[in-house]
């Protein structure tokens, strides 16, 4: 799996897809790709207001409980098509109750949460999968590609190496989910 330092910055370029099988996609998945593992995560979105800004919502980051860390992300969001293409911030806490302390200080609220479960997969140059039942929402197929910064080329061979994995999993491109989560869930 990809190591990430104590405090990442990244771009992230990912896309999903509804999926109806499972197995199936699992299946195509393995014949080129390494399984690294179950998944388990427990996202909470969290914002805090912020009265003086333009945008109406303030800020949201998140904060992600997995089988062996919380990791703390927030993201400049752009979309291109299906695409969505992140500046992506995140780092890791030991002291849950002391961090959420720190927010409640800054009168942050809990806007919603969201569970992931399912298999995670990898090719080993930045490009993982994941096949994922979301709470109320259904099964999906995520694939994104991760870097420290992608030029505006690299990106472009990002979009066509996630498309790539779409169709080696044949799901047809009229699957592809183009809303975020969040939207999707009413937030």
């Amino acid at each position: 799996m990809m190591q990430t330092p104590e405090y990442a910055h990244n771009m992230e370029i990912e896309l999903k897809a509804r999926i109806q099988r499972r197995d199936e996609v699992e299946s195509r998945l393995s014949s080129f790709m390494h399984y690294i593992g179950p998944i388990d995560k427990l996202d909470e979105y969290w914002e805090v207001s912020n009265a003086s800004s333009e945008n109406s919502s303030g800020f949201r980051f998140r904060v992600r409980h997995e089988l062996d860390r919380i990791t703390i992300t927030f993201k400049e969001k752009t979309f291109d098509g299906n695409v969505e293409v992140n500046h992506e911030f995140e780092f890791r806490i030991e002291g849950e109750p002391a961090f959420k302390a720190f927010i409640e200080k800054m009168h942050a609220h809990l806007i919603y949460q969201k569970q992931k479960k399912g298999s995670g997969w990898e090719d080993g140059t930045g490009l993982i999968a994941e096949v994922v039942e979301v709470s109320s929402l259904g099964l999906f197929l995520e694939v994104e590609y991760i870097s420290n910064s992608l030029a505006t080329s690299e990106q472009q061979e990002a979009k066509s190496r996630l498309y790539k994995v779409i169709d080696l999993c044949d799901i047809p491109r009229s699957a592809l989910e183009p809303r975020p989560y969040s939207q999707l869930l009413g937030y």
